[in-house]
């Protein structure tokens, strides 16, 4: 469906209730069972997020996007127009699709991009609750701005009474280039290591400060730029929700002086486990409560980029990304004096998962089906170093979606699709081998899995060991170098599912399979008419 550029800048011209920095506000969503209508403009700006100035993407004109706040079991629509010359798409991460897999937003898997000049509208059921995000699943868009929260209330979370306030903190690597030249020096011959593009600084809900001495010359770059401020009231309690949005970082996220107790892991509910430091890989999410309990005064808040997992160093890189949590009646304009805390956590892996526990006891259904995958790193015919599962790597078919053809009736794939069908409702378990000397964040799309077990180099799985009694479960988990992870899910979601390291280099390089789940069942279902004009 069509809609005019002027339609949708006139409904932007309703003032808006978003928090501008997702810092301290409350949700005052209250109808359930409601439909939630957000109209989103994606287009180029020029903008200086950490100082320096370059062209860049956003929503509605701004980065990062806006927030999108929905009750478990609303409907909702994203009116979504794309005023830039190429094709885009908008992928709502975490979001199961159940029934509407064709709102998946993923190219080449479950539609056609975008075109230049249009508008496509996706709509869907939100049965499920937590902190989630939207982004581009087109080219690397994502990583120069098309970026948003995504927030799932849950009138019935058991920890609703725990927290006054909730703040939002999205993580993120940022690159003063367009992606597209990064991505063809990657993507060369000439890069015989493979190795990926290096951020040049990271941002804190869109700020950050650049030392502009290190910039090229003729950069348009401002030293000293603002950072982002979070506002604490003396013994308010705040549920901060931590979204890492980045293209190859991991971070180490804490705030001076204040513990964290984790609660939620991708939408997850868990039992409260107190922290000073969390370390989150890229797509991954976690709620804490955080009291503000401490001295009047102003804090630091950090997000320390894990350099160690980067392919190459860079001297012109500051890995510690701050921001600034500050009291209310503090009036001191300088910065805060406040201490880290001593503890350094192990580099280049998750929140030990066996901390991490369901609030609610959980059946962990026997398994039908064992599925390895194998994940290396090699030259292709033409030299590229290209990312492989199972020896095969996957080249997009940005004209002829999966989806479409399960619906044309299509059972065998070509070999660079990585299609892997599930015919009936089974239980699934990931046995995931990485053979590469780099870590891999690996996102499932349309389910969640529980975390039976992760290895380090020169361990091997071994069900004995495995935890089945009571695994975290979520959709983004973090593979160690030349490690494994056993991952179990259910394939009780009809359609076509990306399972992809979430390294966006490694996606463009090939490092994604799909699932085709139930196509009989996918087949039952109405897509619906602007999906096919797509």
């Amino acid at each position: 469906m069509l809609v005019s550029i002027l339609t949708f800048l006139l409904l932007l011209s309703i003032p808006s209730s978003f928090p501008k920095n997702f810092s301290s506000y409350t949700s005052h969503l209250s109808k359930r069972h409601d439909t939630k209508v957000y109209d989103i403009i994606i287009s180029k700006e020029t903008l200086a997020p950490d100082g320096f100035t370059r062209e860049m993407y956003t929503i509605n004109g701004q980065f990062p996007g806006p927030l999108i706040e929905v009750n478990k079991g609303d409907t909702l629509v994203l009116n979504v127009y794309n005023d830039l010359e190429d094709e885009t798409s908008i992928h709502s991460h975490g979001m199961f699709q159940r029934g509407t897999p064709w709102y998946d937003g993923v190219p080449g898997q479950t539609q056609r991009g975008i075109p230049s000049k249009k508008s496509f509208a996706y709509e869907f059921k939100v049965n499920q609750s937590g902190t989630y995000w939207y982004h581009s699943h087109s080219n690397a868009q994502y990583i120069e701005g098309i970026v948003g929260p995504l927030i799932a209330y849950d009138p019935d979370d058991p920890y609703l009474e725990d927290y006054d306030d909730e703040i939002i903190v999205l993580l993120q690597d940022w690159y003063h280039n367009d992606s597209n030249p990064l991505l063809a020096a990657f993507m060369n011959p000439a890069n015989v290591d493979g190795d990926e593009p290096t951020p040049d600084n990271g941002l804190i809900n869109g700020k950050n400060s650049y030392n502009c001495s290190w910039a090229p010359a003729g950069s348009k770059c401002v030293s000293d730029a603002p950072l982002a401020l979070f506002k604490f009231v003396q013994g308010k309690r705040y549920r901060i929700r931590i979204i890492n949005t980045s293209a190859f970082a991991e971070f180490i996220f804490s705030i001076d002086e204040h513990p964290m107790d984790v609660i939620e892991v991708e939408g997850m509910i868990t039992k409260r486990h107190t922290i000073h430091r969390l370390p989150i890989n890229i797509a991954q999410r976690y709620s804490v409560i955080v009291t503000a309990n401490q001295t009047i005064g102003k804090y630091w808040m950090r997000s320390e980029m894990e350099t160690a997992c980067l392919a190459a160093q860079s001297d012109h890189l500051n890995p510690l990304v701050k921001a600034i949590v500050e009291y209310e009646g503090y009036d001191n304009d300088g910065d805060p004096k406040s201490v880290a805390w001593a503890e350094t956590p192990e580099n280049c892996v998750d929140l030990d998962s066996s901390n991490l526990k369901p609030y609610n006891e959980q059946n962990i259904p026997d398994v039908d089906y064992k599925l390895i995958i194998n994940v290396t790193f090699h030259p292709d015919d033409n030299g590229i170093v290209r990312g492989y599962i199972n020896n095969s790597t996957y080249i997009l078919d940005a004209k002829h979606p999966t989806l479409h053809k399960v619906f044309n009736n299509v059972n065998e794939y070509p070999a660079d699709q990585n299609v892997y069908i599930i015919e009936k409702n089974k239980v699934v378990d990931i046995i995931l081998s990485n053979n590469d000397d780099g870590i891999h964040p690996f996102h499932l799309h349309g389910h969640v899995f529980w975390v039976l077990g992760i290895g380090q180099n020169g361990t091997s799985p071994d069900y004995k060991f495995l935890n089945t009694k009571d695994p975290i479960q979520r959709d983004t988990v973090t593979v160690p170098p030349q490690g494994w992870a056993i991952l179990r899910f259910v394939s009780d979601n009809p359609g076509v599912w990306g399972f992809h390291c979430h390294i966006e280099w490694h996606v463009q390089s090939g490092l994604v399979m799909e699932f085709v789940t139930q196509p009989d069942k996918i087949r039952e279902l109405k897509a619906p008419y602007e999906w096919e004009q797509l």
